[in-house]
């Protein structure tokens, strides 16, 4: 039997005072990025789009891929790909209407919060 192996990825998007916000998971004590397994007929690109786009109303040309970098969590390597709203602001209702309340958007200054239990290399900072 195989190791499961999985995929995060996030969305940023500039928030109407200009900030970046990120699409993130909300969990018990901390948040997190959304993740899923990698499928195996798909890459880990084609998997974390399609999981993107069932927990968001979006399509894949909504979205730029802004940067792929890798991620450790409780030992385990999992790439983490992070995409550009193509959007000039976040459209907040994204959230409500996908009925998905395990999500947010999150200000860039609060996601080091969320970054504390992600082993990341090489994040770029996003001002």
């Amino acid at each position: 039997m195989t190791e499961k192996r999985w995929v995060a990825g996030t969305i940023m998007a500039k928030g109407p005072e200009g900030k970046y916000v990120f699409l993130v998971k909300v969990e018990a004590e901390m948040h997190s990025f959304p993740t899923t397994e990698i499928s195996d007929v798909k890459t880990g690109l084609a998997t974390i789009l399609e999981a993107l786009k069932t927990i968001l109303p979006i399509k894949a040309t909504d979205l730029n891929l802004y940067e792929l970098t890798n991620a450790v969590v409780n030992d385990n390597r999992i790439p983490l790909f992070v995409f550009e709203l193509y959007d000039e602001e976040a459209d907040y209702r994204l959230l409500t209407e996908s009925g998905d309340n395990s999500l947010i958007w999150l200000h860039s200054d609060e996601l080091t919060k969320t970054l504390e239990k992600w082993e990341i290399s090489g994040v770029p900072q996003f001002k």
